[in-house]
């Protein structure tokens, strides 16, 4: 007799994801929902939810994130605490979802900095997985940071892959239009998502490194302001522009992407009053930048999506949509939290960790070893029954990753 937990192509699968940013503010979490396998599969977001980081443990984590070294007991207890502030997000959504925690799935992404490894650099990520599986009781999934496609500086984050489950639904026709997502964090990307088509391969993604996000904007903010009537708006803006790196990977590694030129620039030719400003148009030229000359047949998209909370998000949009033909949407106009990337993104991550989409190890993570695109860390024994079941029934199909982002 088949367990309660047997999958079906019209039932729906329960995933949630947490994630923590450099800025170390909030510990965000969603749930989706699933129907169908593998590349066809539906996904909708269901419900969102976050808590703050108290402020000892944010200053500790931000300081540590940033190369402020700790001891490996002070390390043990910050994972602790993370994993703690995790549980709590996560109970909170079973409990408003009402779903039984032996049929869901967990994704955990951040807080993740790189660290310098003798003559490579590597992530590492704050966290204690195995707390959370304990304490949840559901199965949990990690360490997607070590499988990136852009580990080693070659590809493009591995975020395309969810973002574009997130976007293009499944479909039989060939008629769909691509999407562009724009995320805004400590970086700000874009991607090129193309239609999801029924029976067929992944498509190329396209990602385009925009500009650096709130990196620059707390640089700025430490910045000595123009004297009074001495402004060089413009002028820092055509320097900014002219910046070599800034079209250069690994941009979307803020831990290698060096702010100087930018903090340098702007040193004394920016009014106090005009910062928020001068990003707000750095960042819409950029995105503007990349739509017309880097994402490839850009031209034959609709719709763009700005996902993320920076300065004037809404004066950004507007300047979009008087500059391009495209229909422009924010997070908020969807219905969903500004922060709602990050925990999504790990959501789909896990799902296609149990959907067992296999990761191109070369490209990924420079290992011999085959894996797949995540850390699994089991949760109960009935959830994590549940969760081989999925695994033994996945389609694995071949996915090239290698040529998809």
């Amino acid at each position: 007799m088949p367990s309660d937990a047997t999958i079906s192509l019209e039932r729906r699968r329960w995933f949630l994801g947490t994630a923590v940013g450099l800025r170390a503010e909030t510990v965000d979490g969603v749930v989706i929902a699933t129907r169908g396998r593998g590349l066809e599969a539906i996904v909708e977001v269901v419900s969102e939810g976050y808590v703050e980081l108290p402020k000892p443990i944010a200053i500790t984590l931000r300081e540590h994130l940033q190369g402020e070294p700790v001891s490996p007991s002070e390390r043990v207890e910050l994972s602790r605490q993370i994993a703690e502030l995790q549980t709590v997000v996560v109970e909170r959504l079973l409990h408003e979802v009402d779903l039984d925690a032996r049929q869901v799935a967990i994704g955990l992404s951040g807080p993740t900095a790189w660290r310098q490894m003798g003559e490579t650099w590597g992530p590492e990520t704050i966290g204690a997985p195995e707390l959370v599986a304990e304490a949840t009781g559901a199965t949990v999934i990690d360490a997607f940071a070590e499988r990136n496609v852009a580990a080693g500086g070659a590809g493009g984050p591995l975020e395309a892959l969810p973002l574009w489950l997130l976007f293009s639904p499944p479909q039989w026709s060939s008629a769909g239009r691509p999407t562009i997502a724009v995320t805004f964090d400590e970086t700000v990307d874009a991607y090129f998502i193309p239609p999801r088509r029924i029976g067929a391969d992944i498509p190329p993604i396209f990602w385009s490194p925009v500009a650096p996000g709130r990196l620059l904007q707390d640089e700025l903010q430490r910045t000595q302001p123009a004297a009074a009537g001495k402004s060089k708006f413009e002028a820092v803006l055509r320097a900014w522009r002219e910046i070599e790196s800034l079209y250069q990977p690994p941009i979307w590694r803020p831990d290698l992407f060096d702010l100087t030129p930018f903090v340098d620039a702007a040193a004394g030719r920016v009014d106090e009053n005009q910062g928020e400003s001068l990003l707000r148009r750095f960042w819409q030229d950029q995105v503007i930048h990349a739509i017309q000359a880097d994402l490839p047949t850009s031209a034959a998209a609709q719709r763009l999506v700005l996902l993320g909370e920076p300065l004037g998000v809404e004066e950004i949009a507007n300047a979009i949509r008087d500059r391009t033909e495209l229909t422009v949407e924010t997070a908020t106009d969807i219905g969903w939290s500004p922060r709602i990337r990050g925990p999504v993104v790990a959501a789909l991550l896990a799902y296609s960790a149990l959907e067992r989409f296999p990761a191109d190890i070369t490209t990924l993570t420079g290992s011999k070893a085959a894996r797949v695109l995540g850390r699994i860390t089991p949760g109960s024994p009935a959830n994590w029954q549940y969760c081989l079941e999925q695994l033994a029934t996945a389609p694995c199909g071949k996915m090239p990753l290698r040529n998809a982002v």
